[in-house]
């Protein structure tokens, strides 16, 4: 069977969870023979792929004819309209079975115009799916319907981590001995998530105020990069705030920092999230989109409003309760390896693919 996923981020690209969430989905759907992948994408490099134009009605356009060449089976979108474009057209013209995936919240609130124009599109959809219940919710809200929805979680694949890439890590960002790590991945490319980001740096104030060794470690080159080094010079922490841009492999941070902060204002369901929690690290997150469908707070990490002072608080207790930490980041790991697995989520898409 031929299945065509069109895709605004692929491999190589700035896509964060996106972009990882689909490689580690294709690698898992390549590895059923009863399935013929190709991957139409807007932003990345692969030879063995199709990368179209940037332009995003060009991108709808090119897609449709590469279909044609394609001639798929199946059509899987991912996130925006101009992805779900291309296989609308390509269904109603030749015939195929059509899913659409939703990874994030919009990131701005919609006009009436363009979700008459979305839901159109959804129309004609044979299944829907998300990344999390609550990203369901939330775009019902919008006034979005679905004829057939599924959630279909991510999963999670560590990478090793060998001394070395630890050793040059702590090296570049010149981390010393004995610091005690915060580390927030991915917050600087949507506004939600950095918001979130800022809300972390004013509680870093506080927090050196008692204990001078605390380094927050935010990763990821993102749109909103600058303005939150502004924010960390504006409350006159720059020096324990560092910046990596992109990291070649997330879990070299993971494996060094002492909580992992996922502090942010909307969400479907972070894969840097279930990262975290297979490296079994203490997970302070807010209880926003769908991380209580993965953290359940008390047992696998600790869910708080974004605000300052549960920061600080949450970030103290854990620091004095290193016991109660570590069980926290145990049962984190227990429910990742029980409930979050790629070939899960590739099963769920192969049942909605073939119908079987």
């Amino acid at each position: 069977m031929k299945v065509a996923i069109t895709t605004n981020y692929w491999k190589r690209s700035d896509g964060g969870g996106v972009r990882n969430y689909l490689i580690n989905l294709v690698d898992e759907l390549n590895k059923r023979n009863s399935l013929e992948i190709s991957v139409l994408f807007r932003k990345g490099e692969d030879d063995k792929n199709y990368k179209i134009g940037e332009n995003k009605v060009l991108f709808s356009i090119e897609s449709f004819f590469k279909l044609r060449k394609i001639k798929p089976q199946v059509i899987h979108s991912h996130g925006e309209w101009y992805c779900l474009l291309p296989g609308y057209v390509y269904k109603k013209t030749y015939g195929a079975k059509l899913i659409h995936t939703f990874h994030t919240q919009p990131t701005e609130r919609l006009s009436r115009l363009s979700i008459t124009f979305f839901q159109n599109l959804l129309n004609g959809c044979d299944y829907v799916t998300f990344v999390s219940q609550s990203l369901r919710r939330d775009n019902e809200k919008y006034g979005l319907t679905f004829k057939k929805t599924a959630i279909t979680y991510p999963g999670i694949s560590p990478r090793k981590v060998t001394q070395h890439e630890i050793d040059d890590f702590y090296n570049k960002f010149s981390i010393l001995n004995g610091s005690f790590i915060l580390l927030g991945q991915g917050l600087t490319a949507h506004k939600s998530k950095a918001e979130g980001a800022r809300i972390l740096i004013k509680s870093l104030r506080s927090l050196l105020d008692h204990y001078p060794n605390i380094v927050l470690v935010l990763t990821r080159e993102g749109s909103f990069s600058n303005s939150l080094k502004e924010a960390a010079r504006e409350e006159n922490v720059s020096d324990n705030v560092i910046f990596t841009g992109n990291v070649e492999n997330p879990f070299v941070p993971l494996e060094i920092c002492d909580i992992y902060t996922h502090i942010s204002l909307a969400e479907g369901l972070p894969l840097a999230l279930l990262e975290a929690m297979i490296l079994s690290k203490p997970i302070l997150a807010t209880k926003i989109g769908g991380i209580p469908e993965a953290i359940t707070d008390g047992v696998n990490g600790i869910l708080i409003e974004p605000r300052e002072e549960q920061i600080i608080e949450n970030i103290e207790y854990l620091m004095k309760h290193k016991n109660l930490a570590k069980k926290l980041g145990d049962n984190a790991k227990e429910k990742v390896i029980n409930n979050f697995t790629w070939e899960k989520t590739a099963n769920v898409f192969q049942h909605i693919y073939t119908g079987n």
